[in-house]
């Protein structure tokens, strides 16, 4: 079951990343990482893959997060799939537990919700 959570925060991207690597059981589930700047403006653009075992549902879930300023403000993008067991696609709130890892390290700086599912 795919899981979804996106929020405005009040700093640079490059630092929101610096802040969730921080943790080191978030850093050891990284598999990708990307970054780059952009234009005259100098907007950036970072991308992060996470893979974990989720013991209670026996599955590898993924969570991708995006996080840039091209709008002006920084936008950051969680995105969980693959937690999901079974023909129903129920995750045991894999997903949630996931994106709230990212979330934690943030929630200082978050100054809206835009979407939550």
């Amino acid at each position: 079951m795919r899981q979804y959570f996106e929020f405005t925060i009040d700093i640079k991207p490059f630092q929101a990343v610096q802040l969730i690597l921080e943790d080191k059981e978030v850093k050891s589930a990284l598999i990708f990482d990307d970054y780059k700047v952009t234009g005259v403006n100098e907007k950036e653009i970072s991308i992060l893959v996470f893979e974990k075992f989720f013991l209670r549902t026996g599955n590898t879930a993924s969570l991708t997060v995006t996080v840039d300023n091209f709008g002006g403000v920084t936008l950051v993008k969680c995105i969980s799939a693959g937690n999901g067991d079974g023909i129903l696609d129920i995750d045991w709130g894999v997903g949630k537990s996931f994106i709230k890892l990212i979330r934690k390290k943030l929630d200082s700086h978050i100054i809206e919700i835009m979407k939550e599912t």
